[in-house]
């Protein structure tokens, strides 16, 4: 066993020194961070708060985790991120493929570790959001905007990302705002608003709009448009007590691409109330919290035999905290999807330079149909060093609302290694993934089935170079050692960056300036796409190349993105072509009023 592992650890290493030199992928934005298993980087944008109220604890894992196994989108990485959607942003993670079925509008769907949709799941606020729609599988990340996200944190599992967005959180009693305008290639407009305000006694106000709208790129007189509400009252009067209501309605109006891409028109409309109580106000001892919410699809006109779609769930979350250790739970009841189940997780420092962390679930679902599934991790770490071990077990269900879906079984396993310093960072890891069958995306008739991947060993590297405080060079590249890639999902893949970013504080001194310069590449081998008609659909290999500039005056950012620079020809998903030269730029403004 010891010398298979030395085996594999060479090639590792050497990939890993391959992609400091070579065009080989990209790590993540400039100010996403790894946090370490106690501390996270603190936001880099600061507001100026003339008065400040009591502001919601974000809504993610509960640490401590082990080094390098979460990255967290700052309020800061957000305004200056190239990326327009989610999607883009966990895009810039290791080992993730996008299938892309075109420019803006277009559905654009994660895929990790072999498990297509069901290696993803989103959290909004604490709240797991079930897919709803004609599919009711699995989301699509190209329909969440960015506008009223104050954080974004991806956990990192071996075969899957767990993805906790929070919203914008302001701690200020004068009155916040931003606006944003967007246009590009394809008649494409985007408009978003902000407004957020808060008063001495608690009570929060937030109010968002994002309007985005494009003739696609299907090559025919179509459209896509998707329009954003969302609104929120919350009463926060400590750090140890508060409830907040919040409802958040998105519409969709999707033409089709023939019979490649179908048509998606209806609305979807998420509610939560929340409300919570603690014994610390910096988020240690005892807190409990309370969770009703409701999920609805309403007004789909794609065919007469969908129906609309309502699923209510409540939760109730029981957390003890200290800064060496951790405990959480949460029991949930549910009219559809889960009808009810138990969430367990714990985190504990027992020396310095070990972190242990856990997480397990069982979760009942219609049909007599049960999940479970359980996550261990151990962390070790001296310096700037640290080696982290984690095991992820589950037999699950990966699409509830089908009855015919039964759970599958399935196990991973990696070791990562990794340094962190300021002019070199970077990991290195082996992942062994079971095989694992995942279900197609009904919304895409360009590929209609997949096969089942095998067992696979995986190397996936990151390296991130800082030779100067504003300039930076990061990759990432991932491969199969042994086994086969997973449909959909190229055998060799990676992404690099550089990034110039600097506030020239010589020249002014007020820090009035900065700008920040982009060029990234990404590339891939070709594979195996899927199935259509039961035929296997190949894989092109690609390489795509963006660029991204963007100033702030003041308060005041203008922005401009290119994509596919270079027009290059091969597709994400075969048979949906990529736009050629396309262009974004606009306008960004935050103030307060």
């Amino acid at each position: 066993m010891t010398r298979r592992i030395h085996t594999l650890l060479i090639p590792a290493l050497a990939i890993l020194a391959s992609t400091a030199t070579a065009s080989a992928g990209i790590a993540q934005d400039t100010t996403v961070v790894h946090p370490d298993s106690v501390t996270t980087e603190p936001d880099t944008l600061l507001p100026v708060l003339h008065h400040t109220v009591a502001v919601s604890a974000p809504a993610v894992p509960p640490g401590p985790l082990p080094p390098g196994t979460r990255y967290t989108f700052t309020r800061d990485s957000l305004l200056w991120t190239a990326g327009v959607t989610l999607t883009d942003l966990i895009a810039t993670i290791p080992g993730v493929y996008v299938a892309r079925a075109g420019f803006l509008g277009q559905p654009e769907y994660i895929q990790y570790a072999g498990r297509a949709g069901a290696g993803i799941q989103i959290f909004w606020d604490g709240l797991p959001l079930p897919a709803l729609g004609a599919d009711s599988l699995f989301h699509d990340l190209g329909r969440v905007n960015l506008t009223y996200l104050e954080r974004i944190d991806v956990v990192v599992l071996p075969s899957g990302l767990d993805i906790y967005l929070v919203s914008k959180e302001y701690g200020g009693t004068q009155p916040r705002s931003f606006l944003r305008v967007m246009a590009g290639a394809f008649s494409t407009g985007a408009y978003a608003g902000l407004f957020q305000k808060r008063w001495p006694s608690g009570l929060g106000l937030d109010l968002a709009a994002d309007f985005v709208g494009t003739e696609g790129s299907g090559g025919m007189a179509r459209s896509d448009q998707t329009f954003d509400l969302w609104g929120r009252l919350k009463w926060i009067p400590s750090q140890r007590t508060g409830a907040s209501y919040q409802v958040r309605r998105q519409s969709h109006d999707r033409d089709a691409v023939g019979d490649d891409v179908r048509e998606r028109r209806g609305a979807r409309t998420d509610y939560i109330f929340s409300m919570f109580a603690g014994t610390g106000d910096d988020g240690m001892g005892f807190r409990s919290e309370a969770i009703l919410a409701t999920s609805a699809w309403s007004s789909d006109s794609t065919a007469v035999d969908t129906l609309d779609q309502t699923v209510r769930q409540a939760r109730l979350k029981l957390r003890y905290m200290t800064p060496n250790w951790t405990v959480a739970a949460t029991g949930m009841l549910g009219d559809a999807r889960v009808l009810s189940g138990v969430d367990g997780r714990i985190g504990w420092v027992p020396i310095p330079g070990v972190v242990l962390a856990g997480d397990a679930y069982w979760h009942r679902h219609e049909g007599k149909r049960t999940s479970v599934g359980a996550h261990g991790t151990v962390g070790l770490y001296a310096g700037p060093f640290s080696v982290v071990g984690d095991v992820q077990f589950g037999d699950a269900v990966q699409a509830p609302a089908i009855l015919a879906d039964s759970a599958q079984r399935a196990v991973a396993q990696s070791i990562r290694t990794g340094i962190e310093t300021r002019p070199l960072a970077g990991h290195v890891a082996l992942v062994r993934r079971d095989a694992f069958l995942p279900l197609p995306y009904a919304e895409l008739g360009v590929i209609d089935g997949f096969d089942s991947s095998t067992a696979a060993t995986y190397v996936v590297a990151d390296v991130k170079l800082q030779s100067s405080r504003a300039l930076t060079l990061e990759a990432w590249y991932s491969t199969p050692t042994q086994g086969e890639a997973p449909n959909l999902q190229p055998p060799k893949h990676g992404r690099a960056q550089i990034t110039f970013r600097s506030k020239f504080w010589r020249t002014f001194r007020s820090g009035a300036f900065d700008l920040k310069v982009q060029v990234a590449m990404e590339y891939w081998s070709p594979g195996t796409a899927g199935l259509a008609g039961g035929n296997p659909v190949e894989l092109e290999g690609a390489k795509y190349y963006e660029g991204f500039i963007q100033f702030e005056i003041a308060s005041f950012q203008g922005f401009w993105n290119l994509r596919n620079m270079l027009n290059s020809e091969d597709p994400y998903i075969p048979g949906l072509a990529y736009p050629k030269s396309v262009q974004t730029f606009g306008v960004k403004w935050e103030f307060s009023n």
